[in-house]
Parts: structure tokens; C-alpha cells; sequence
């Protein structure tokens, strides 16, 4: 049995003026990260497609996850919690993703991971910009996913 892989995420997405951070490990580690004039790029995107307004944040952050673990092959990922109540929403785009790109989703969770995971230590320190990021996210990567 494999061991899951723990996706965190420093730096809210609806935090605009500040980057994000998404991270995951499970013995091997990646981070992703989206600057704050990316994700504002991003949010005026999505609005002017004429998505409910809250709905941008958890498409961004599905996006975000995708773009992180998509090449990589995972039986299963715990996803911080971040969003309470939107687990679903979240769980469900990130479905969608794996279906249109023709891969198979891991089986997703959603619990708190905890200050002590080794996913939430790579998110913070590529946050303080103490550790490099493996991939930098333009507006355009996310907005590819699903608007094309």
C-alpha cells in the first residue's frame, strides 16, 4: 500500500496582493506557486467567463492541485482542508480535470493536515522563498483547464 500523498497550500488564492503556494509529499516532494498578479490575471478571467463569483477560488485552487500532482502517478491524496463546506465543489473539478485529460484520479480526501506535515513545511518555506518552487503558474495554465 502506498502512502498518500498530502497536498497543502500557503498564501489564500482570494489573497490577490500576495502569491500562493501548493505543495505536496509523501517522502518525494513538489511545490507549485502562482504570483499575486497571476492570480488577479486569473480572477478577472474567470469573472468576465460569467462563473458565479465565489466559485473562481475553489476552480483556482482544483486548477492549482491538477497542475501539481498531474504527471505524477498517485493512488491518493489528503488535501488540507481550506476551503470547509466546499470539499465537494473542489473534489468535483478536480474529477473533472482527470476525466478530460483522459487520466485516472487518485482517491481524494479532505482532511486537516496539520503545522507538522512535510507538505505544509515545503508550501511555507517556497511562501518565505526559503526553498525554490518546481513549477511557476501563469494565469494562462489554469485558465487553459478549463476554458479550452
Amino acid at each position: 500500500m502506498t502512502m498518500p500523498y498530502h497536498i497543502d497550500q500557503s498564501g489564500k488564492i482570494e489573497d490577490t496582493n500576495r502569491l500562493t503556494i501548493v505543495a505536496f509529499a509523501n517522502g518525494k516532494a513538489k511545490s507549485l506557486k502562482i504570483s499575486g498578479t497571476e492570480k488577479q490575471k486569473l480572477v478577472s478571467a474567470i469573472r468576465a467567463l460569467d462563473y458565479p463569483k465565489k466559485t473562481f477560488i475553489f476552480r483556482i485552487f482544483a486548477g492549482l492541485i491538477f497542475l501539481l500532482i498531474r504527471n505524477e502517478k498517485i493512488a491518493e491524496i489528503v488535501i488540507d482542508e481550506e476551503y470547509p463546506g466546499h470539499e465537494a465543489t473542489i473534489k468535483n473539478l478536480l474529477l473533472h480535470l482527470f476525466r478530460k485529460s483522459n487520466k485516472q484520479p487518485p482517491n481524494i480526501i479532505f482532511m486537516e493536515i496539520g503545522k507538522r506535515s512535510l507538505a505544509h513545511k515545503i508550501a511555507w518555506d517556497a511562501f518565505r522563498n526559503k526553498k525554490r518552487v518546481d513549477i511557476v503558474v501563469k494565469s494562462g495554465n489554469v485558465l487553459e483547464l478549463f476554458y479550452k
